[in-house]
């Protein structure tokens, strides 16, 4: 077979798995929560964190000596970056109070010329945010396969009280995801709200999960990228000519400029 024909199958290949394969998070809460990845058919637990088993091997003098050593180099880097950031914030400062006031007037009023208006910025970011989670909850897939909370508390009027507003917020929390995105709720799936008046606590039995492809995610990031650059290039101001001749930064003091020189 030819390489071209490979290389070409191998990219189609990849593009299927990336909009075919899903990833899938499970949710279960009773005793403690659960956090569960599914991703190319591997089970990945977040919570509860697995205990930590130490290798000794990992710690004989000389290992130690080397993770030191680079601890010691990355330290010693990051306090040069430090400090040349601060030299570099302190010279901005000196050149800053070296302007006239015409000089800061003038940057202020470039800088405010070159964003488009608000009320502009806000309807694009409005625009941009709106696409994207549209975008990404109808991809969005929520299963429930379990969901069981009964209310216990100190008096009857507070459970009641609690249970039915426990009641109002989960029946239309899932009417939301069942219209906005895709619920998935099977035949053997349980959910419901009962008061428990001999408890004084709350006791949740919980499995849930959502799943999502990365294409999906991709997607929606493509989509809301697109329109917030078709977007800005409309409402960024255009310089006119006579602002365009006048881009160059503004002239500093000669003592400035001598000091520089």
């Amino acid at each position: 077979m030819p390489p071209a024909l490979i290389i070409i199958g191998c990219i189609l290949a990849f593009f299927v798995l990336l909009f075919t394969v899903r990833i899938r998070v499970n949710i279960k809460m009773k005793e403690s929560l659960e956090l569960t990845v599914i991703a190319f058919g591997a089970r990945i637990r977040i919570l509860p964190k697995k205990e930590k088993k130490y290798n000794l091997k990992k710690y004989t003098l000389k290992k130690i000596q080397k993770r030191d050593a680079k601890a010691a180099q990355k330290a010693q880097k990051k306090a040069e970056a430090k400090a040349k950031k601060q030299k570099e914030k302190t010279e901005a400062k000196k050149k800053a109070k070296a302007l006239t006031k015409e000089q800061k007037k003038a940057i202020k009023a470039k800088k405010k010329a070159s964003r488009p208006p608000i009320p502009d910025m806000i309807s694009l970011f409005k625009d941009v945010i709106g696409l994207f989670f549209g975008t990404f909850f109808s991809k969005f897939h929520f299963h429930v396969v379990r969901i069981i909370i009964k209310v216990g508390s100190s008096d009857a009027a507070t459970t009641a009280t609690m249970h039915g507003a426990i009641c109002a917020a989960l029946g239309p929390t899932l009417c939301f995801i069942d219209r906005h995105s895709n619920l998935h709720v099977k035949r053997r799936s349980v959910v419901y709200v009962e008061p428990d008046f001999s408890s004084d606590k709350i006791d949740v039995d919980i499995d849930v999960g959502f799943s999502l492809s990365i294409g999906g995610v991709l997607s929606a990031a493509i989509k809301a990228g697109w329109r917030f650059l078709m977007g800005w290039s409309k409402i960024k101001p255009t310089p006119t000519q006579d602002e365009s001749k006048n881009q160059g930064s503004p002239k500093l003091p000669e003592t400035v400029e001598q000091s520089n020189s």
